[in-house]
């Protein structure tokens, strides 16, 4: 049998992952599996956490939290034996979603007891790893304002609430954006980078994406008016702002920007800044445990 270390971010999904463990305990000590369970106490230290514990020789590291938390782990445990797998605990649970991890815990926890896995792409940008996504521009300013905390909304109404209040905050930069053909010169509203379809809880921004054919799929959505940003913006729910004139989508391997000031960038949850990326991607090398038979 496999043995699992679960790495809990206790504040996750305002103390939902915490709440998880319960349960968590109950099914794991019955099936009579090694395993340890593990709560993190502040950013960053899901990643040395999950290193420990592939040096230990946990052979599935569980993130138990937000998509933040599946990339401190993700980074964490790159280049180690241990595969990754993700429990639905935070706001978003993307990654969870893109693996097929059910919502319901009894659930997934014993897809995890199952462990069937899957090989997908990793990417890596600014010496970071993620496997999800990852969002420059206007839509990670939305994300940081989501992740200080919106009073009496959660999830995706975080999100929505933030967007309407960043709408009118936000400065748009010019950017050039090179996939090996030479650079696009555009002022974007966003540009996403996808290994997964969704990020920001259910925000398909690539549609079309798959997680293992070796290739990011972009959208560059060129700036419009900001009453044409509130008209499109639901678009992205449902996965038709790719029908948008103004969304522009490709694939590539590899994905060059230069922009013209730094800006926030979302990885997975995660926020950074900055003004210079190059994104590659390794096909087919990151093991996840899924749902999915």
């Amino acid at each position: 049998m496999a043995s699992y270390k679960f790495i809990i971010n206790p504040v996750a999904g305002n103390g939902k992952a915490k709440k998880i463990l319960p349960l968590l305990r109950k099914i794991f000590n019955k099936a009579a599996v090694d395993y340890e369970i593990y709560f993190t106490t502040g950013p960053g230290d899901a990643t040395g956490a999950a290193l420990k514990g592939a040096r230990d020789g946990f052979e599935i590291m569980v993130a138990v939290g937000g998509d933040g938390t599946v990339n401190e782990v993700l980074n964490g445990i790159v280049g180690t034996e241990a595969k990754l797998a993700a429990l639905p605990g935070g706001k978003g649970n993307d990654f969870a979603t893109a693996v097929a991890m059910p919502r319901n815990i009894e659930e997934a926890c014993k897809a995890l007891l199952k462990g069937e896995t899957k090989y997908i792409d990793l990417g890596k940008v600014m010496d970071r790893y993620f496997i999800n996504s990852v969002g420059v521009g206007f839509d990670a300013a939305v994300a940081r304002r989501a992740n200080r905390g919106v009073r009496f909304f959660k999830g995706v109404s975080a999100y929505v609430y933030a967007f309407f209040e960043t709408l009118y905050r936000y400065d748009f930069v010019d950017a050039e954006i090179d996939f090996g053909q030479g650079p696009i010169k555009t002022t974007p509203i966003l540009v996403a980078v996808g290994i997964g379809q969704a990020y920001g809880g259910g925000m398909k921004i690539v549609p079309d994406a798959i997680q293992d054919d070796g290739l990011f799929d972009i959208c560059i959505f060129e700036k419009v008016s900001r009453p044409l940003m509130v008209y499109h913006f639901p678009k992205v729910f449902s996965g038709r702002l790719k029908y948008v004139e103004q969304a522009k989508m490709f694939r590539a391997e590899e994905v060059k920007i230069k922009l013209s000031e730094p800006c926030p960038l979302h990885m997975e949850g995660e926020i950074f800044t900055g003004d210079r990326m190059h994104f590659t991607i390794q096909p087919r090398v990151m093991p996840v445990i899924t749902g999915k038979k």
